[in-house]
């Protein structure tokens, strides 16, 4: 391994990021670093691969298809170098999997190939060359991969987790919430059996949010929990909004975040819900059940986490959830005199943004 060369030329023809498997918020949280890594070789081919599925590919892809040449899911590593690499041209692999076992065998299967390799290893302590200085990883995933592709590339780069919302899914935010003159909070807790709400939860957090005089919206997202039709008979006053005839599925995606930029709060389970509206900044109250927070907090500017305590939300107090909206709150509008202007977006012309 002594004999191998730095991979420092920034146009190497070729650049693969490697992930194990993405559900929905490990998609979201790879953005920045896919975004980082065209930024920093405009001119390489950049594919995405994972050895399973990956949520950029199908449901984020619209997010990411200017970033990425191609997409090789359910694919194995070394067969995307045999495809993809030219003549033995120099390469590199930004590896996001953190299976010690992998990226051991995925390193030393390296040796000699002129591929510069970054690891998700403690220390970066399996990147090559092996001379190079190692570090302390990021402790949040988001910053992580972000920084890995820094590393592959010798230089700081932007970070930016960021979506864009359309304007027509402000124009239907704005027919759904009507007249802003209350705070307007976000419940979504459809999920696994360990994160999801249950319907006597959502409709008790929501009843008591409405009477206090906030506007609460329902957003229902795949997964097991709470629906409209359970959740009507037990709050009236509730509005639930998810899929819909109407809506294609990236449509209902961009109203989500419409209506997260102008929510004073949103109420959500630790998972991919929650990073979704961070990419619009939406005050987060994180139900946890037990996910290591500092790995998966969301990019919000503002989160306030309620821990289950037992593994499972379902478990999690109504009450503690309120006061947790409440301290959320009450510190924006302390800290931030214009905390409820977020309606600004809706009471615009549409363009008008």
């Amino acid at each position: 391994m002594q004999g191998e060369r730095p991979v420092t030329d920034r146009s190497v023809p070729l650049v693969v990021l490697y992930a194990r498997k993405d559900a929905f918020g490990d998609g979201l949280l790879r953005i920045p670093a896919l975004r980082a890594a065209r930024t920093a070789f405009p001119d390489s081919r950049i594919v995405y691969g994972a050895g399973g599925g990956s949520s950029l590919e199908s449901v984020l892809r619209r997010h990411v298809d200017h970033l990425v040449d191609d997409f090789r899911t359910e694919t194995p590593l070394i067969d995307i170098i045999r495809e993809m690499r030219p003549r033995r041209r120099p390469a590199a692999i930004v590896d996001f999997r953190n299976v010690v076992p992998w990226l051991l065998a995925t390193r030393f299967g390296l040796v000699g190939r002129r591929i510069r390799y970054e690891a998700n290893f403690p220390g970066f302590l399996l990147s090559a060359p092996l001379w190079t200085i190692p570090g302390a990883r990021p402790e949040h995933n988001a910053w992580r991969y972000h920084r890995m592709v820094e590393r592959t590339a010798g230089s700081s780069l932007p970070f930016d987790h960021t979506l864009s919302v359309p304007e027509a899914a402000r124009a239907r935010a704005r027919d759904i919430v009507g007249m802003f003159d209350r705070p307007l909070v976000l419940i979504s807790a459809n999920s696994g059996p360990r994160k999801r709400l249950t319907d006597q939860q959502a409709a008790m957090v929501a009843k008591k949010l409405i009477d206090e005089g906030s506007r609460v919206i329902y957003l229902q997202s795949p997964g097991k929990g709470p629906t409209m039709e359970a959740l009507e008979p037990l709050e009236p006053r509730l509005t639930v909004v998810g899929p819909s005839p109407e809506l294609a599925p990236e449509e209902l995606q961009d109203l989500f975040l419409a209506l997260g930029e102008v929510a004073a709060a949103f109420i959500g389970a630790e998972g991919g819900m929650t990073h979704f509206l961070s990419t619009v900044m939406t005050p987060t109250v994180v139900l946890n059940p037990g996910s290591n927070i500092r790995r998966w907090r969301p990019l919000s500017g503002m989160v306030e986490v309620v821990e289950a305590g037992d593994g499972r939300n379902e478990n999690t107090d109504p009450a503690a959830i309120l006061a947790a909206v409440h301290r959320l709150i009450q510190a924006g509008r302390r800290d931030h005199p214009d905390y409820l202007s977020r309606s600004a977006p809706l009471s615009m012309d549409s363009g008008a943004r």
